[in-house]
């Protein structure tokens, strides 16, 4: 599983990261799609995905407590 992008996108602003999420499809995750979420989701659902999904279930990250459903 490899997570490749920018921790920022357009003048330092904190959301509307531009991301991509490639390999792990023997542990559960969907591939071949585009998603594009909404400003109330954070990015630390997406490493509570990525830990559940490597074995290392988290009952939270940073202020996240749930991973996002669409990828797995």
């Amino acid at each position: 599983m490899v997570l490749y992008g920018s921790g920022c996108s357009t003048l330092h602003n904190p959301n509307n990261y531009p991301l991509i999420l490639t390999g792990g499809s023997k542990m559960g995750l969907k591939h071949g799609a585009y998603h594009r979420f909404s400003a109330d989701v954070p990015c630390a659902k997406l490493f509570v995905t990525m830990l559940d999904r490597l074995g290392t279930p988290v009952g939270r990250f940073s202020d996240s407590t749930a991973g996002i459903p669409q990828l797995v």
